[in-house]
């Protein structure tokens, strides 16, 4: 049995490499294209942007849902604040030039299994949507709840109103659509809460704005319901 988990392991390990590979090498080709599409007289240059930035879009939403998609069983137990503490510092100068404050209060310890990076995907895409609607304002906290940990990103921006976060978390939405400029950023956290057992929703916030609350079993054991 041990054996077979150690290369079942492996396996993971060699398909999240791969995809990262994949990732870097679509990357350089997209930029090309993009830079020679420069070269093209309107309307021509703004369509074929839009579709390249949709074909970068979708190779990072899909990646992220194979690299989370195989490994819920063996992730390793992590510090949630410890692995989140780099995205904070990062989008933190960010904030700053953008003149918004991003205040963050997790409480220590706490503890989730899960691979770090799905993590960090997670979190950060949330904390780089609310930076994008801010007005200068986003919040990060969480804490622990019913064998689990959730976690909230608010921001001060203007928020959704009831009927469209309901449309947004009808089955098959695309959070994304539902509010232009987002990206896929929305979506791809919505995947990957599901694939690890967690649950997302959408609420408004104290400050009028957006409150995207998502929570994740403690154990990646934990049967999915």
């Amino acid at each position: 049995m041990n054996g077979v988990l150690e290369r079942d392991r492996r396996l993971m390990t060699h398909a999240r490499h791969a995809a990262g590979n994949l990732a870097h090498a679509l990357k350089t080709p997209v930029s090309v294209l993009t830079t020679l599409a420069d070269g093209i007289e309107e309307p021509r240059r703004r369509r074929i942007r839009d579709e390249l930035a949709r074909i970068d879009s979708a190779v990072h939403h899909h990646l992220a849902r194979a690299t989370a998609a195989g490994d819920a069983g063996l992730a390793p137990r992590i510090a949630v604040g410890e692995v989140l503490a780099p995205i904070l510092e990062g989008l933190g100068r960010l904030a700053e030039r953008r003149g918004i404050t991003l205040h963050a209060e997790l409480p220590e310890p706490l503890y989730l299994r899960m691979d770090a990076q799905d993590l960090q995907e997670l979190v950060g895409n949330l904390l780089d949507n609310a930076l994008r609607w801010a007005a200068g304002q986003v919040r990060l906290n969480g804490g622990e709840e019913a064998g689990g940990v959730w976690l909230a990103v608010e921001d001060d921006g203007p928020g959704m109103d009831a009927a469209q976060r309901q449309a947004a978390m009808a089955r098959g939405a695309r959070l994304d659509e539902q509010r232009s400029g987002s990206g896929l950023g929305l979506a791809i956290v919505k995947d990957l809460t599901e694939l690890h057992g967690g649950r997302l929703s959408l609420e408004e916030a104290a400050t009028g704005g957006l409150r995207v609350r998502l929570w994740l079993p403690g154990s990646a054991l934990r049967e999915q319901s």
